[in-house]
């Protein structure tokens, strides 16, 4: 019997990163209900793109909880079907419970890939929609009109993830709001 076990020492590390991820999620969970206390003493304080943040760190850390668990089963000789959630042993082609084929590769990348509406995450798609008279100040402290029909960014938390994140998503829509605004 050997003293070092890889497979243990692998296990160990996976089980050591999920308890990690965990305890960051409630970190996040905490911080957001400090921002939305903070939004409800002061009713001028926007902290919507402070909580979207956190909410899309929380996503993430989610998806690579699910992808350390696939990775744990994958260590122990398992892989999990997509279709019924059964593990079944590597060597299956096709699940023991469902009769769902497995993918032909026993390959971990293969075995451990997360696809994340099959755990339930979506990832907000930023649409416009056109503004009522648009307001901003300005370092002087006045209000300064910027034109009816502006586009703004508003989330749809119907949308499907489409693998960029929601800053990249929040970065276009400004961008195309400012190419609009040009024109």
């Amino acid at each position: 019997m050997a003293l070092f076990d890889p497979k243990k020492s692998q296990i160990s590390q996976l089980q050591k990163s999920i308890d990690d991820k965990n305890r960051m999620i409630g970190v996040y969970f905490d911080e957001i209900g400090k921002l939305y206390y903070k939004q409800y003493r002061d009713m001028n304080a926007d902290v919507s793109r402070d909580i979207n943040t956190r909410c899309e760190s929380i996503s993430n850390l989610y998806l690579e909880i699910e992808e350390c668990r696939l990775r744990i089963l994958f260590e122990k000789g398992y892989k999990e079907c997509r279709n019924c959630k059964k593990e079944n042993l590597l060597e299956h082609a096709y699940c023991s419970a469902c009769g769902e084929k497995f993918p032909e590769s026993n390959d971990v990348s293969v075995v451990t890939r997360v696809d994340p509406a099959d755990i339930g995450i979506v990832v907000p798609v930023v649409d416009k929609v056109p503004q009522e008279n648009p307001e901003r100040v300005t370092e002087g402290g006045e209000a300064v009109s910027e034109g009816a029909g502006e586009a703004i960014p508003v989330e749809n938390p119907t949308a499907e993830l489409t693998g960029e994140s929601v800053a990249e998503v929040a970065e276009e829509a400004e961008e195309t709001v400012s190419e609009e605004a040009e024109e």
